[in-house]
């Protein structure tokens, strides 16, 4: 029998709703859908700042916009989360039934936490196993989300006439989406490139092994511009996307060139680091490639930059390597989407309880 999912990814600049349609239960996790919907509209900046809904009205008018565009068959979402206080963490904890272990979580891990416990809203993601001394440990993903981050976001998708079955990462959720059976054999690295953040999720066997949130992105590089240039945001954003990181004869450019080479060299700093520590912690799992999405990766240059810095292959993501697209939808209107929205078309593959 045939299941609907959608995802819901509130980024800072836009939000993005996909609905994907699978054959069965079993094919959310292990194979592949088909598209039949997808819908991204623009919010206005500071609507969404650091993943967290700040305007709440503003950000559900967005979402009914794209539920809107997309006639969904079912209200029921799965939102992505993401931001530098969400705590992503690999640790090993004792076998028990997940029910228990998940009910475990505040006192297993209260040490381990930079914010109360009490203030957090938790989950763990097992990845495998071994045998320990005092018996079987399940290694996984531990995550912890500030609560008034997530209730907040709940609440503008609330208002909007949604109903949320599951609150996702989106790191997981941007590596769902491109994790072809190729990729699944590897160790591969994923940075989505925002407006205002960065994902990194480090992928060993198709399982999540590291995840970092940048908080820096495609509108830092913009907002650099605007200022080195005394123009308007538009203005800023275009020259950027023209200009890119080639070196220009024109003289009256070298203030964009400028804060273009500085804002990009640092984001890259900061990606190539996340890397170094990757490796230092994982001797013999070294990354065999890096694939880039977002809309910040797409400008001129970035991608060769990268490559140069971290010695690795570098190459553009697919959002849609897991899905087909339906009948309804004129592929013509997604050209260009392949490498810019991963998080909301992963959203589908995620676990609902």
């Amino acid at each position: 029998m045939a299941i609907h999912r959608l995802g819901l990814d509130l980024g800072s600049t836009h939000v993005r709703l996909a609905e994907v349609e699978f054959a069965n239960k079993d094919a959310v996790a292990t194979g592949s859908g088909v598209l039949t919907g997808f819908a991204q509209v623009a919010i206005p900046p500071g609507s969404i700042m650091g993943g967290t809904v700040m305007e709440a009205g503003v950000v559900s008018a967005a979402i009914r916009k794209a539920v809107s565009a997309i006639s969904p068959k079912s209200k029921d979402v799965i939102i992505g989360v993401g931001a530098e206080s969400v705590v992503v963490r690999e640790i090993e904890l004792p076998e028990m039934p997940m029910a228990q272990l998940r009910s475990s979580l505040p006192f297993q891990v209260q040490d381990m936490l930079p914010m109360a416990i009490d203030e957090s809203v938790l989950d763990f993601f097992p990845t495998g196993s071994h045998e320990g001394t005092n018996g079987t440990l399940l290694r996984g993903t531990l995550v912890a989300a500030p609560k008034d981050l997530v209730s907040q976001n709940l609440n503008a998708v609330d208002n909007a006439g949604l109903r949320t079955v599951a609150v996702d990462i989106s790191a997981f959720a941007l590596l769902r989406a491109q994790i072809t059976p190729e990729l699944a054999t590897r160790v591969v690295a994923f940075v989505d490139i925002g407006a205002r953040m960065t994902n990194v999720v480090i992928c060993q066997a198709g399982q999540p092994r590291m995840v970092r949130t940048l908080s820096a992105g495609g509108q830092d590089t913009t907002d650099a511009v605007a200022s080195a240039m005394r123009m308007g945001a538009h203005e800023a954003e275009s020259l950027k996307f023209a200009t890119g990181l080639s070196a220009s004869a024109e003289r009256e450019l070298a203030p964009a060139q400028e804060a273009i080479a500085a804002t990009t060299r640092a984001l890259i700093e900061a990606v190539r680091n996340t890397f170094v520590y990757y490796s230092s912690n994982n001797h013999g799992e070294a990354i065999e490639r890096v694939i880039i999405t977002g809309g910040g990766s797409h400008l001129g240059g970035l991608a060769q930059y990268l490559a140069t810095t971290t010695r690795l292959p570098v190459s553009y993501g697919n959002s849609f390597a897991r899905v087909s697209l339906g009948g309804k939808l004129n592929p013509a209107t997604l050209r260009g989407f392949e490498a810019r929205v991963p998080v909301a078309v992963g959203l589908t593959f995620g676990e609902v309880a």
